[in-house]
């Protein structure tokens, strides 16, 4: 999420004798050479870090802090010694909405668009990702899973078909978590932090609570795969790590 801080780590620490650099995209962004006692990043506006960046002289992992949504991504880790190695990872960085909602009130999660043709969007809710309801227009279903947790939800979810908003009334205390969009098209869409209070509590003790339900979901996929100079082309090898 926005603001988090996420490391890199190579499969394995980096021998003295290699040197190795971070690239996102086609930018390089932080190089070392331990023989040279060499190591560096490179901090442009141009990449948008402004110092977020840091190298473990040791291991060759890269920490980025207080992540922004720019900061999604491709980052390479080339290994260089008599041949190349390189590690790719994915790093995908989502911005959370908070909503604070009395208790009996209705609340809208909204995904801000239309749902497409083929489309099949799911809503999920809290840590375990328990799915409450769903569209699939493809074959014109449209079904909400009110018997999950209990029957917690049951009669209280309106699905908008067209652009897939969800609806929950009569809200309680136990409502209050993360609930997850996702769009089998487009990937996750967004994450939402709902907060339910009494009508009794301060608007400040609203913000605690949501802030005590705030979840992190950090969606970090990591592809490696091995480049070999061209006298080892016989060998090439590629792995995958989703």
């Amino acid at each position: 999420m926005e603001g988090d801080s996420v490391t890199l780590n190579p499969r394995t620490e980096i021998p003295e004798d290699n040197s190795a650099q971070w690239w996102f995209g086609d930018t390089l962004i932080a190089r070392m050479n331990k023989a040279a006692g060499l190591f560096s990043t490179s901090e442009g506006d141009n990449v948008g870090f402004n110092g977020r960046l840091k190298l473990d002289h040791q291991t060759g992992s890269l920490t980025i802090t207080n992540t922004r949504t720019d900061h999604t991504g491709l980052y390479t880790l080339k290994i260089k010694s008599r041949t190349e190695t390189s590690e790719i990872f994915s790093v995908t960085v989502r911005e959370m909405k908070i909503m604070s909602v009395m208790e009996e009130d209705s609340v809208t999660l909204k995904t801000d668009t239309k749902t497409q043709r083929d489309d099949q969007i799911l809503w999920m809710y809290g840590p375990e990702s328990t799915r409450i309801a769903e569209i699939n227009r493809a074959v014109s279903e449209f079904p909400s899973h009110e018997d999950v947790l209990d029957e917690r939800f049951r009669d209280r979810l309106q699905l908008d078909n067209q652009t897939g908003s969800l609806n929950i009334t009569n809200i309680t205390n136990a409502d209050s978590d993360v609930y997850i969009l996702t769009s089998r098209r487009r990937g996750t869409k967004g994450l939402i932090n709902v907060g339910v209070s009494d009508s009794g509590l301060s608007p400040g003790a609203i913000a605690g609570i949501v802030a005590g339900v705030l979840l992190v979901f950090v969606v970090a996929g990591v592809i490696c795969h091995c480049c070999k100079s061209p006298t080892d082309d016989a060998e090439k090898n590629e792995t995958s790590d989703p």
